[in-house]
């Protein structure tokens, strides 16, 4: 489906009012962006139908399993699938990070009272820190776990050098242990304006948000 797509060129016409910015449904044709342009451009004004603030929440990620973690690897490092296999392979043969050739994104019950030791270990790695009111139980969930666990560092992760990891190695155990801090953080919350405005008959709209707790981010 994917390599089967054509894109397709489409028209908006915005609208700039005074900080607002609001835009038109989509067109297929340019002349219809152009006349709808000309029409509003000739009006001069827009009417706000309605406008309403929401507040939202952005859940942080779950853990990593194999493929999640392969597909970060490629979009933030540019790492291969099998370059982050061979990389986290490594990691696990030197107890750094637990068992890679994993399809579960959650950890079991009784891992539950290690995991705080586990994220002040990861949290000097990365030297950043996940947030204050921290959702352990959120990355529990031993009905979801198959064979093993997701992808996390290990307790002996801290005795590492990471001077003396190869580079592939180390960014791949930073991106590990960065997850681990966001998975247990708390989510980010943001304030959602959704405005509703006529033009001459034709409906645009404006979407802004405003964020009130990076939370995970």
């Amino acid at each position: 489906s994917i390599r089967a797509f054509k894109p397709e060129r489409f028209y908006t016409v915005i609208l700039n009012c005074k900080g607002i910015t609001l835009s038109s449904e989509r067109m297929d044709e340019k002349e219809k962006a152009e006349v709808l342009s000309g029409e509003c451009g000739l009006v001069g004004q827009v009417l706000i139908v309605d406008a309403c603030k929401k507040e939202k929440q952005e859940k942080a990620p779950a853990l990593f399993d194999l493929t999640n973690l392969q597909r970060e690897a490629n979009r933030r490092l540019g790492y291969t699938a099998q370059q982050t296999l061979d990389y986290t392979q490594s990691l696990y043969e030197k107890k750094l990070v637990s068992y890679p050739r994993t399809d579960s994104r959650f950890l079991t019950e009784d891992m539950e009272n290690t995991i705080p030791g586990i994220i002040a270990k990861a949290e000097k790695i990365v030297n950043g820190k996940a947030t204050e009111n921290k959702n352990i139980k959120s990355v529990i969930n031993g009905k979801k776990v198959t064979d093993h666990h997701a992808i996390i560092p290990t307790a002996s992760v801290d005795k590492a050098n990471l001077e003396e990891l190869p580079s592939g190695e180390r960014e791949v155990l930073k991106l590990i242990a960065t997850r681990l801090l966001e998975a247990v953080s708390a989510p980010c919350r943001y304030m959602e304006t959704v405005i509703d405005a006529d033009c001459n008959g034709h409906q645009f709209k404006a979407k802004g948000k405003q964020v009130i707790d990076e939370g995970w981010k």
